[in-house]
């Protein structure tokens, strides 16, 4: 194969300060990106016209808040190369976590935010917010750290990464993930659906300590209609869904499936969903974001 005809993937990873950017750097120069970071927004376009000449298939950029600056020159700019150069897989991640966190991983690390400029963090992390704003809006993946350690989050990474690239041209792939309300709602996602109304394992004293992916929570659930009728009910939904987001190119589709603590009738009916997909022909990767909480 000539190095024309390879598959280019170009990542571009902005987001907040303190959100895991420098953990998701590393992950992509260890499964084989050449990273570049902090670009400065007016050099972007060069360095997006620079991975044409380069022998790396694969290349990450970081264009962050860092420069001080409002970042819709950015956002003009990869809208404008996503448009010019379709034979790139172009992928744009954002980072980001709750401001409680991200006050928290600061006081930890004693470091101070790169857009504090004599105010509080709290001004810095806000000012941020609106800064990288127009680069959100743009995100093909907004990726919320509040309640991940580093690995969870290099995992997450690495399956959004590899799955979608190796997805690239073919079937719209699924991206499913369950989660607890009481943890917070999952940001980026196409469809948010709520279990809650389901009957919970949890009033099970049996139940209660296991998961979703036990055998045990299957013959619970057997038991209630209302259960693969709900499932049936959604998978009717994203199968429309899914299939006309093909016709129109879009590459993922992200559907976040939700109970009270994200470890029972969340994971179980995420599994059910990975279940039929699958067998459908769909790329599909499944997240269990609470299931350990």
């Amino acid at each position: 194969m000539t190095h024309n005809e390879k598959t280019r993937n170009l990542v571009i990873l902005t987001g907040l300060s303190g959100s895991g950017k420098t953990t998701c750097l590393g992950l992509l120069e260890d499964i084989g990106f050449f990273c570049v970071d902090n670009i400065p927004p007016q050099l972007l376009k060069d360095m997006m016209s620079l991975f044409e000449h380069m022998d790396a298939q694969k290349m990450a950029l970081v264009v962050d808040a860092r420069w001080k600056q409002h970042l819709d020159i950015a956002k003009e700019t990869i809208l404008q190369y996503r448009k010019t150069h379709p034979e790139v897989a172009l992928k744009i991640i954002f980072i980001e976590a709750q401001e409680a966190h991200i006050m928290k991983r600061y006081a930890l690390t004693r470091r101070k935010h790169p857009l504090m400029d004599g105010g509080s963090i709290v001004e810095a992390y806000r000012k941020e917010i609106e800064f990288l704003a127009p680069l959100k809006e743009i995100a093909d993946n907004v990726i919320d750290t509040s309640n991940w350690n580093t690995h969870e989050l290099r995992e997450a990474l690495k399956s959004i990464v590899v799955w979608s690239f190796e997805s690239r041209l073919r079937i719209t792939a699924l991206r499913v993930i369950s989660f607890g309300y009481k943890y917070g709602m999952p940001l980026g996602a196409d469809f948010v659906v709520d279990t809650r109304f389901l009957p919970n394992p949890y009033y099970r004293p049996e139940l209660a300590p296991l998961n979703g992916l036990d055998p045990q929570l299957e013959e619970y659930f057997s038991e209630f209609p209302v259960v693969s009728d709900y499932i049936q009910t959604i998978i009717s939904m994203l199968e429309i869904a899914l299939h006309r987001y093909e016709e129109e190119g879009r590459d993922s589709v992200t559907a976040a499936i939700g109970c009270s603590g994200g470890k029972h009738r969340s994971v179980f009916l995420s599994e059910k969903l990975r279940e039929f997909f699958s067998t459908e022909g769909f790329s599909v990767y499944v997240e269990h974001r609470d299931i350990r909480l």
